[in-house]
């Protein structure tokens, strides 16, 4: 199949379920590189090198990866909103991010020091968010509005299922990491082909490009456009939901041994457990989600009403010392959870400021995500430290998922002032 279009700026085509089913087995495989460094592979890697100080090394390791994410989404859907390959304007970056990330994770899985390391960490981040980035401009290239919601559905199930295929090849070949990278790196460019081999890229006329300068650059990493009320509203909310989720996202085995007094063994069963009980009901209810706000055309009650879950579910963890209530709200948080981010990526692709820089803008409203997990590490131990924790001696957890809740709680509100959607 020759990979060379004809030009054409127009409205999405008719697609069909191969071309959806392919973005998501796309995402489902870039999540799933992203994700198994994540889950053991880089911190094995530390403390291979640095066991004496491997805290502190995996720390400012996660925090360059972090960065890397933060600027390399928004500026790689700037750069794909204005490429003019013959190939297309999204497959250079679907495929070439794929590429870039496998060679990121088998630096990282060969790297004999620290340097190397945090090299390999950040090309491979960067790889797969220009990977990412191009995936997600696809569902507003390909797709009309009315389908969005649905197609966003599917893509953030396959985003929440990454983290199984990771967690199959880490149990399945342990301790061989250069393994374990290759193949999940390998399957993601698989996937990356596949889809550009269906994908009826849209090719830009040079003589429309809009110029890329510095100036182009910074903008994109200025997200809020005064003209686009309801995309700042949602890129708020967006910020405020993850805010809180990033803060207690390292927590949930320390909760359960100074909260509830679990020992360590049993802690880790547990944790594990809720993780993949959750993330597998995220990814069904987002499919789900997707699929019923598309069919009543209404979108803004299931992000309101998941937001508002999630945040009494934070708070009902603040207040209480119970296995039972941390099984309980692993399966109605994994639930709402899937539903929020489902629904709320297909609203935010309705009001976009300008579609001519889909990628541009959805890589800055990603930005409202991976934002928070670079500063709440260094936040979260300043709350654990205030005061005491009525529940249990010890870290306030108290305070923790207070402020948690708080936050989550307050980007319900913001959903509904939203005037262009429903």
């Amino acid at each position: 199949m020759s990979l060379t279009l004809p030009r054409e700026t127009g409205a999405p085509q008719k697609t069909g379920r191969g071309l959806v089913a392919a973005i998501g087995v796309a995402e489902l495989f870039y999540a799933a590189a992203g994700a198994l460094p994540l889950i053991l592979g880089l911190g094995l890697k530390v403390q291979e090198i640095a066991p004496a100080n491997k805290e502190a090394v995996l720390g400012f390791v996660a925090a360059l990866g972090g960065v890397a994410t933060v600027i390399s989404n928004p500026l790689s859907g700037h750069l794909s909103d204005r490429t003019t390959s013959r190939y297309g304007m999204r497959r250079p970056w679907i495929l070439g991010g794929s590429l870039l990330g496998l060679a990121g994770l088998i630096l990282l899985a060969l790297a004999g020091s620290i340097a190397l390391v945090a090299v390999g960490w950040m090309v491979a981040v960067t790889g797969y968010q220009a990977m990412v980035a191009g995936l997600t401009a696809t569902v507003v290239d390909q797709f009309p509005v009315e389908r969005r919601v649905r197609v966003a559905g599917v893509f953030s199930m396959c985003n929440m299922l990454g983290v199984v295929p990771a967690m199959a090849l880490s149990q399945m070949f342990k301790g061989e990491l250069l393994l374990q990278f290759t193949i999940c790196g390998g399957l993601a460019v698989t996937a990356a082909g596949v889809l550009c081999a269906l994908l009826p890229d849209r090719r830009l006329d040079p003589a429309e490009r809009r110029p890329v300068n510095v100036g182009s650059l910074v903008s994109a990493l200025l997200v809020l456009p005064r003209h686009a009320r309801d995309y700042r509203l949602l890129w708020v909310q967006r910020l405020l939901v993850s805010i809180g989720f990033a803060l207690i996202s390292s927590y949930s085995l320390y909760y359960l041994q100074s909260r509830i007094g679990m020992p360590t063994a049993e802690a880790v069963a547990l944790v594990g457990l809720t993780t993949i009980a959750s993330t597998l009901l995220s990814g069904l209810f987002a499919y789900l989600g997707g699929r019923w706000s598309a069919r009543i055309g209404r979108g803004r009650p299931f992000v309101l009403w998941a937001t508002a879950i999630l945040g009494v579910t934070l708070l009902l963890k603040a207040a209480t010392a119970s296995v039972g209530v941390v099984i309980v709200v692993a399966v109605i948080s994994g639930a709402a959870t899937g539903v929020y981010y489902a629904v709320d990526l297909g609203l935010v692709t309705q009001v976009l400021p300008d579609e001519r820089d889909a990628g541009r803008y959805l890589g800055a409203f990603a930005m409202a995500k991976h934002l928070p997990s670079a500063i709440a590490p260094a936040l979260a131990p300043v709350l654990l430290g205030l005061g005491s924790d009525p529940f249990a001696e010890g870290p306030n957890y108290f305070v923790l998922f207070s402020v948690c809740g708080l936050l989550t709680l307050a980007a319900a509100p913001l959903v509904g002032l939203l005037r262009d959607v429903r």
